[in-house]
Order: structure tokens, then C-alpha cells, then sequence
């Protein structure tokens, strides 16, 4: 069966759209063999409360991504299930684990970053070569959404700021590993903002044309 080209062009806008966004970033070099082994695998050998934490926040993007599906089509059950989501994520959130892992993060200074489906541009204390594997983990100062995967570094860009010195460069990674669950539910986070932005944006001209 031959592929839309119109419906191919949406999904290739989808994946190359950016978005400015403040984010707390940590990130670590990794081997080539960890790298290609995969993140699922890196998580299987994680122990104690690492792995919980991994497999909650997996099972919690791939409910929220259903659960948006289910909201777009005002669905009264879809509405439920949202209540009855943010009633058990009230208690996961006060598990040890995840405080833990959110907390950590969130004592990092925030960072202005370009977020992408399959990538991020961000300030970086070293400048990776080009090729450079990393561990990445990111939480969303917009809404509180945590992201783990792989990246490798595939280009150089100018840091957003000159004033921070404990950043001077800038980095550009491409997401490996990051499960397909995630990576729609920030396409939707994306479009989102986008959407809330131009929103704003109509806001005021209908005000300055009053």
C-alpha cells in the first residue's frame, strides 16, 4: 500500500517541531556497549528502588497518553478514568522513589532549552564531541512530566545565554531508546504549548484592535 504524502508530511512535522522550554536536565556519558545494549537492558540490571521508579513512570506515560486519546473524544468515561488517574497518582507521587527522582532533578538549576519529539538542544558544562552517548533524564517545569532515554550528541549549537558561565556550550542530542509511549505524549505536550501559545497570541490582537 502506498503511503499519504500529505499524511507522511504531517507526521515529519510533528517529529521536527521545537519548542522553547524550561527544563531540569541531567545528564551522563555512557559506553558504546551500554549504549547499544538499550535502555531497557540498563534498567534490568537497575536494582532497588531505580527500577520501581522506572517502571512506574513508564505505566504513568503510557495510562496519560491513553487517557488523552480518550479525553479528545469527550468521552464521560475517558473523563472518569482521568479522576480516578490523578486520584492514584496522588499516592504514587508520595512513594519515596518518586519524590526521590523528581526532587533530585528539580534542585538543578532550570535550563532554556529547544525540546523536540526526538531530540533537545541544551547548555552543556562540556562540550561533548559529536557522537558522544549519554543517559538522559528531564522533568518539564511546565507540567511536571518526567522523561528518561539514550541520546548521542549529533551537533554543536550556540548556548542560549553568555552570562552562564557554568554552561558555556551548547549540545544537540537525538533520543535513543525512548519508549513510543513517551515520545507521542511529548509530541502532544508540544502541540499543547503551541497551541496554548498562539491562543495568547489571538488573545491580544482581538485586544488591541478593541
Amino acid at each position: 500500500m502506498n503511503s499519504d504524502p500529505k499524511t507522511d508530511h504531517n507526521v515529519d512535522d510533528r517529529r521536527s517541531f521545537r519548542i522553547k522550554e524550561t527544563v531540569y536536565l541531567k545528564c551522563d556519558v555512557i559506553s558504546d556497549r551500554e549504549f547499544h545494549d538499550g535502555l531497557e537492558r540498563r534498567k534490568m540490571r537497575t536494582q532497588g528502588s531505580d527500577g520501581l521508579r522506572s517502571v512506574l513512570l513508564d505505566l504513568d506515560t503510557r495510562l496519560d497518553q491513553k487517557l488523552y486519546l480518550m479525553r479528545a473524544e469527550a468521552s464521560p468515561v475517558g473523563e472518569c478514568l482521568s479522576i480516578l488517574n490523578e486520584k492514584i497518582n496522588a499516592i504514587i507521587q508520595q512513594l519515596p522513589e518518586m519524590r526521590e527522582s523528581k526532587s533530585e532533578l528539580a534542585q538543578t538549576t532550570p535550563l532554556t532549552c529547544a525540546v523536540g519529539a526526538d531530540g533537545l538542544a541544551f547548555p552543556c558544562a562540556e562540550n561533548h564531541a559529536i557522537g558522544t552517548k549519554l543517559s538522559l533524564r528531564f522533568l518539564l517545569e511546565s507540567d511536571n512530566r518526567y522523561f528518561e532515554t539514550f541520546c548521542q550528541v549529533v551537533r554543536h549549537v550556540d548556548p542560549p545565554s553568555d552570562k552562564d558561565v557554568d554552561r558555556p556550550f551548547g549540545i544537540a542530542v537525538e533520543f535513543h531508546g525512548m519508549k513510543s509511549a513517551q515520545k507521542e505524549f511529548l509530541i502532544q505536550h508540544l502541540f499543547d504549548r503551541e497551541s496554548e501559545t498562539l491562543r495568547m497570541r489571538r488573545l491580544d490582537l482581538d485586544a488591541m484592535q478593541d
